[in-house]
C-alpha cells in the first residue's frame, strides 16, 4: 500500500466515524458527551482531509488548520470523556492545544521543515492520548465494562503508534516523513491509527449504549422521587431473599414503615416540600441499614426493608434504631419527621413461609405502632 492509498484510507474513515458521531448526537442533542464526540468527529475528519491532501506542501495556513483541526478534535475527545464520566470541565486538554498553536506558529515562521513539524504533531497528540488514557482509566465508574477495556486498548494502540512515531522522528528524521512510502512509515503513520480510531469510537458508542441500558433497567426497578427500589423491584427482591433464607434455613426480617401524620406536611406545606420530605425519609433508612439490606418505597408514603439474616431476636433493634434515626435527623423547614415501623420475622410454620404472608404480618404491627400513638415499632410475637 502506498502513502496516496493508505492516507484516502484513514480520510475515508475518519469521515466515516465523523457521520457516526453527529448522528449520535443527532439522537442525543442534550448529552454534553455525544456533542463534544461529534464534534471531535467531525473537527479529526476535516484535519485528516486537509493535511492529506496537502501532501506537505508549504502552505502555512492550510498546514496550521489542518494540524489544529487534528489537534481540537483530540481535545473534544477527551471532553466528552469527562462529560460522560461526570466530570467538571478542565483545562489541561486546551492548554495543550494552546501550546501546540503557539509552537506551530513558531515554526512557520521559522520556515521549519516537515521533519520538525511532524515530531511537534506526533509529540501534542501522544499528549492528548495519554489524556484521554487517563480518564478512561480513572472514570467514575467501577464496572470494567467491555466497551470501556476495547476502549483503553484502542487508546494503548494509538499510544504506541504515536510514541514510536515520535521515536522515529528523532532517530530516523530523514527515514520517517508523513510523505514517505516505507511500510514503517505507512503503518504507524495510516494503518495503525486507522484501526486505533474505529477501535475506539465503537469503544465510546458501545459505552454510550451500555449506560443507557443501564439507566432503563435503573428506572424500570427504582422510584423516581427516593430512588429506592419501586414496589415492583422490593417484592421480587424480597420474594427472591425469602427462597433463598427457605432453602438455607437461613433467619430473614421485614420491616414496614409509614411516615407519621404525612398528609398534615402536604397540607400545610404543599406537595413539593412533602417529596423533599420522602427523599430524605428514604435518604435516612438506607443510611441507617446495611448494604445489604433492601430498601424499597411500596406506594405514598410507605417504606419496606429487607433484612437478609436478621433472626427474630434482633429485629426489635432494628425497629428502634429507624425511629430513633429518623427523629434525630433534621429535616426541611425544621419538619419533626416521625415514623411508624412494623417489624416482622420469618416463622419456622411451613405455611408462613410466604411473602404474602410475612408483609401481613408486618403490616398488621405498623398498625399496632400507629395504634399506639406512633413514633415507635412493634414487633410480631
Amino acid at each position: 500500500m502506498d502513502v496516496l492509498t493508505a492516507g484516502v484510507a484513514l480520510i475515508v474513515v475518519q469521515l466515516c466515524l465523523a457521520f457516526i458521531m453527529a448522528g449520535i448526537f443527532y439522537v442525543a442533542p442534550n448529552e454534553k458527551c455525544t456533542h463534544h464526540w461529534a464534534l471531535s468527529g467531525v473537527t479529526v475528519a476535516f484535519g485528516v482531509l486537509t493535511v492529506v491532501l496537502n501532501n506537505g506542501a508549504w502552505r502555512p495556513p492550510v498546514l496550521l488548520i489542518g494540524n489544529s483541526l487534528v489537534v481540537l478534535g483530540l481535545v473534544f475527545q477527551w471532553s466528552g470523556i469527562r462529560d460522560f464520566f461526570r466530570k467538571p470541565n478542565g483545562v489541561a486538554g486546551w492548554a495543550i492545544a494552546a501550546l501546540f498553536v503557539a509552537a506551530f506558529c513558531v515554526l512557520l515562521f521559522l520556515h521549519a521543515d516537515v521533519g520538525q513539524r511532524s515530531m511537534l504533531c506526533a509529540l501534542t497528540i501522544f499528549l492528548l492520548l495519554g489524556l484521554n488514557f487517563y480518564e478512561m482509566l480513572n472514570g467514575s465508574t467501577v464496572h470494567r465494562s467491555y466497551a470501556r477495556v476495547l476502549a483503553v486498548g484502542a487508546l494503548a494502540l494509538l499510544l504506541f503508534a504515536y510514541g514510536a512515531r515520535l521515536y522515529l522522528s528523532l532517530t530516523r528524521p530523514d527515514h520517517f516523513l508523513p510523505t514517505s512510502n516505507s511500510a514503517l512509515t505507512i503503518t504507524l503513520l495510516y494503518l495503525i491509527p486507522i484501526i486505533g480510531s474505529l477501535l475506539f469510537s465503537n469503544g465510546l458508542l458501545l459505552m454510550y449504549f451500555e449506560r443507557i441500558v443501564a439507566d432503563k433497567h435503573h428506572l424500570a426497578t427504582h422510584d423516581e422521587l427516593s430512588g429506592v427500589l419501586n414496589r415492583r423491584a422490593i417484592v421480587a427482591a424480597g420474594e427472591r431473599e425469602l427462597r433463598l433464607a427457605t432453602r438455607l434455613k437461613l433467619p430473614l426480617a421485614v420491616a414496614f414503615i409509614d411516615v407519621d401524620h404525612f398528609k398534615n406536611v402536604n397540607d400545610r406545606y404543599g406537595h413539593e416540600v412533602g417529596d423533599q420530605v420522602l427523599v430524605e425519609v428514604a435518604r435516612v433508612i438506607k443510611e441507617t441499614c446495611r448494604n445489604i439490606d433492601l430498601v424499597g418505597r411500596y406506594g405514598g408514603e410507605e417504606f419496606c426493608v429487607v433484612f437478609p439474616g436478621v433472626e427474630a431476636a434482633h429485629a426489635a433493634a432494628i425497629g428502634e434504631r429507624l425511629v430513633d434515626a429518623m427523629r434525630a435527623h433534621p429535616f426541611p423547614h425544621g419538619l419533626e419527621v416521625t415514623i411508624s415501623v412494623g417489624v416482622a420475622a420469618l416463622a419456622g410454620d411451613a405455611d408462613d413461609r410466604a411473602w404474602a404472608s410475612l408483609i401481613r404480618r408486618a403490616d398488621i404491627e405498623l398498625y399496632r405502632a400507629k395504634d399506639a400513638g406512633r413514633d415507635g415499632y412493634s414487633l410480631a410475637a
